[in-house]
């Protein structure tokens, strides 16, 4: 299992609606994340700033998978205007944080 944190952010007087958006995922995009291997996935907010953890049986497979995803190209389409980070083409993923500590 592979621990995966990573960072975004809200663009301005947004934070209300991505609260919003969140309170009811579609369940397609909550198939698609299970579908792609992902589990204990939280994201936490502080004012604009987004922190997300997720654990991914793979973390490659899981990109191919979720980039592939109809509902999850539909759910990036409906979020990016909102955010002000978003998916980096370079990795085809948020900004990810290297792990440091982790204590079982």
């Amino acid at each position: 299992m592979e621990r995966v944190a990573f960072v975004m952010k809200v663009r301005p007087g947004q934070e209300a609606e991505y609260r919003r958006r969140h309170e009811a995922v579609w369940p397609e995009m909550l198939r698609a994340l299970k579908d792609a291997g992902c589990s204990n996935y939280s994201i936490h907010m502080k004012g604009r700033d987004l922190f997300a953890y997720m654990e991914v049986e793979d973390f490659e497979r899981f990109k191919r998978h979720m980039s592939a995803n109809r509902d999850s190209q539909r759910w990036e389409a409906q979020m990016a205007p909102i955010m002000e980070q978003a998916i980096q083409p370079e990795t085809g993923f948020h900004e990810v944080l290297p792990e440091v500590f982790h204590l079982d």
